[in-house]
């Protein structure tokens, strides 16, 4: 079979020599050798994220000044990697609303979960995206695998961790994506959060059949699926991925609509109580926030609440 295969791209020369490498990086090799030796101890812990089913996420941040170098192997080498349309998690111009978007009017939606992904994503995996996608020498994959590792892992939240996750299925992807596309199936995946739909209602047997090529790419790869988390949705009930409605069009939950719209309501309150402090101002912040999430999905609706936020907005503004 002839399919049509759509990898990421990397448009650069490969860096084949430390030198290369340091003046790619404005970075001398003697302080890449100390930082790659010392990488694991240049984390802080970042905030716990705790997800919708309880679990907590422990993401880290680099300190200095393996951060800047972070940054710099970013713009210099990770940026300039074009990603194929199916990858839409911090990717600039795909988001998770894009990724929604893939799935919306579909008949039938089916949601996987990665289970520990950034844990699971090994060192030995990082040093093939560098080995051999970017196509560094030996010793180059080495020391950019131990500057963007933790411990033997991608650490979630280092600024070069979600370029690499969006290519440690390099060497399947791109072969998944075709192959399914070829039986009518639209695979994308959010980081983590893998999502295969149709425009056709699937029989039981060809829903089993597309799982298993997903799963399969999994365990090629180390990976295993979050069974707890395997959905299936249909257009005879509210279909979600990332956490979007995508019956007709991406958009946000009706609870989710109504919890926005009681902020919004709580705020006037204080507000017309004669709160003036610096605590209304945080909290006009945070709605205001949240108030233009929903205007990204229902205009009408986030025109009309944020007209009430820049009231008290303006009056605050005033009194400042």
């Amino acid at each position: 079979m002839n399919l049509k295969v759509n990898p990421p791209f990397y448009s650069s020369a490969p860096i084949r020599s430390l030198n290369a490498l340091s003046r790619a990086l404005a970075v001398p090799v003697v302080s890449l050798r100390t930082l790659a030796d010392t990488a694991n101890s240049r984390y802080r812990l970042a905030k716990p994220i705790v997800k919708p089913d309880g679990t907590v996420r422990q993401p880290f941040d680099a300190l200095q000044p393996l951060k800047d170098v972070h940054r710099r192997i970013k713009t210099k080498i990770l940026a300039r990697v074009t990603f194929p349309p199916y990858l839409t998690g911090s990717i600039r111009g795909q988001s998770y609303r894009t990724n929604a978007a893939l799935h919306a009017g579909a008949k039938i939606i089916i949601c996987e979960d990665v289970e520990g992904f950034f844990p699971s994503t090994s060192a030995a995996r990082v040093y093939d995206i560098w080995r051999y996608f970017f196509g560094c020498t030996d010793n180059i994959a080495e020391l950019l695998t131990r500057l963007t590792t933790k411990d033997g892992a991608l650490p979630q939240g280092a600024i070069t961790s979600s370029y690499l996750a969006n290519l440690t299925f390099w060497r399947d992807e791109p072969r998944l994506h075709a192959s399914l596309a070829e039986a009518g199936i639209i695979y994308s995946r959010y980081v983590d959060d893998l999502a295969l739909s149709s425009k056709a209602y699937l029989s039981d047997e060809e829903q089993t059949a597309c799982i298993a090529r997903a799963y399969g790419m999994l365990t090629r790869a180390g990976y295993r699926a979050k069974r707890r988390k395997h959905e299936v949705f249909t257009d005879k009930r509210p279909m979600l991925t990332t956490k979007l409605l995508v019956n007709k069009r991406p958009a946000l939950m009706p609870d989710e609509r109504a919890k926005i719209r009681t902020a919004v309501h709580q705020l006037e309150n204080r507000f017309a109580q004669g709160e003036r402090g610096q605590d209304i101002k945080k909290e006009l912040a945070r709605v205001a926030g949240r108030v233009g999430k929903l205007k990204a999905f229902h205009s009408a609706k986030g025109t009309a609440l944020t007209a009430r936020v820049k009231r008290i907005r303006d009056v605050l503004q005033c009194k400042s």
